[in-house]
């Protein structure tokens, strides 16, 4: 009686393992930034103890920097960058508006977006009638899945 349990048990957590890994195959790679992503993107110079970063959509930068342990969440804030959406302009993600569930179609589906000014992504959000506007410490706050 015991081993059906254990069968059972094993093949949980073999499909709850495989699921957890979807989102990592979706992030996987987002390293390569194409025409036209940049203003979905993050990137990390080499900062301390973190090599170079690229990521084609801004939810696998936040679901990448908040696997790290603390220091290097602090290391990956000081020195990441983002892109304003409407003008490309880079700026660190630190000084970032984020509007989430934006509904505009990025890489890897998270639908976030950056802004450099607040003002700017509240209008954007509104022409769409959705969203929420964030700072990155509240988007790092975020469950994304």
């Amino acid at each position: 009686m015991k081993r059906p349990k254990i069968f059972l048990l094993s093949l949980f957590a073999l499909l709850l393992g495989l699921a957890s890994q979807g989102m990592a195959d979706d992030c996987a790679g987002s390293g390569r930034i194409g025409e036209g992503e940049k203003k979905f993107s993050v990137v990390l110079a080499k900062a301390a103890g973190m090599a170079a970063q690229s990521f084609n959509d801004i939810g696998c930068a936040v679901i990448s920097r908040n696997s790290e342990c603390a220091t290097r969440q602090n290391a990956f804030d000081d020195g990441a960058k983002t892109y304003d959406y409407r003008s490309g302009e880079e700026l660190p993600v630190e000084k970032a508006y984020f509007l989430m569930q934006s509904g505009e179609k990025t890489p890897r589906g998270f639908g976030i977006v950056a802004f450099k000014d607040k003002a700017e992504a509240e209008k954007f959000a509104g022409a769409r009638g959705k969203g929420k506007v964030v700072k990155w410490f509240e988007l790092v706050e975020e469950k994304l899945q």
